[in-house]
């Protein structure tokens, strides 16, 4: 591995929300989790089964996404990810591999109803050591990674701001702000499609220095319509101390969805967003 130049590497964080609840509320079903490994092996009883344990859904769901998002994002490029019990970090010196990767992994999963919330910051980055020493009855792991820029994502994605966001730190927002400049001379279609959608005041008002986050919202009708819906469902039965969290992700949703041309939406609890006539 070259230790060189680790200094200009973006970074993304990225967690599951509510996982300690789950964990909690669900039967730890080991076996029903190994079985969701191989999905094409279970019968109808067997889905049937997996689907009635909420923590095996979701758990399932969240590593099953992480690792397609990260062959795609390998098919291109050079990528580190570390994966670990309910987060993923993903490294990359490439800006729009990490862009794509924060934004269609949180639209997937809040698509699938597994909320997750992201980071991502540049950086210094460096993975030393990956070590695993398994015996019949236990086991020793050890991941050794470090760097700036995953101090940087972590206060991102931590900093306070509710609901199923990517949140850009401080440190990356000069990088997109050269990647979306325009350029009238790249045509509409082949511009870069990122866009960093400004936080509310309150939400700006926030110890990491948070001001944006990134527009990962996806307007392709069926696509919208499924996530949307999805995320009205996990609001409505939310219970009372989560339901800032969806409150938070419909008003970010709004605004994207102004930025990249739609009306606003009057009532966030409607069922259908509004769309403009084409």
């Amino acid at each position: 591995m070259d230790f060189t130049n680790q200094e200009d590497e973006i970074v993304v964080f990225a967690d599951m929300l509510g996982f300690a609840a789950l964990t909690e509320e669900n039967h730890l079903d080991v076996a029903g989790l190994v079985s969701g490994e191989r999905i094409l092996a279970l019968d109808l009883e067997g889905i049937l089964q997996r689907r009635k344990n909420p923590l095996n859904v979701a758990f399932s769901s969240f590593h099953f996404a992480v690792r397609s998002q990260i062959e795609l994002a390998s098919m291109s490029g050079s990528v580190t990810a570390i994966t670990f019990s309910d987060s993923v970090f993903f490294a990359t010196k490439d800006l729009e591999a990490a862009l794509r990767f924060a934004s269609e992994l949180t639209f997937s999963l809040l698509s699938q109803g597994v909320p997750v919330r992201a980071g991502i910051a540049s950086g210094s980055f460096a993975a030393l050591r990956f070590r695993s020493d398994i015996l019949k009855d236990g086991g020793d792991h050890a991941t050794q990674f470090l760097g700036t820029a995953v101090v940087r994502a972590c206060k991102a994605e931590s900093c306070g701001v509710k609901g199923m966001r990517v949140l850009i730190h401080p440190s990356l927002e000069p990088l997109i702000q050269v990647a979306i400049q325009p350029d009238p001379s790249i045509p509409l279609d082949k511009r870069a499609p990122w866009l960093m959608t400004e936080l509310s005041q309150v939400e700006r008002a926030n110890d990491s220095r948070v001001r944006y986050e990134l527009n990962y919202w996806d307007l392709k009708p069926g696509s919208e319509r499924a996530a949307w819906h999805k995320l009205q469902k996990m609001w409505a039965s939310a219970p009372e101390f989560a339901k800032i969290h969806y409150s938070s992700t419909a008003s970010a949703i709004d605004r994207m969805r102004v930025q990249k041309g739609e009306p606003p939406i009057d009532k966030l609890t409607r069922r259908t967003p509004p769309r403009n006539r084409r």
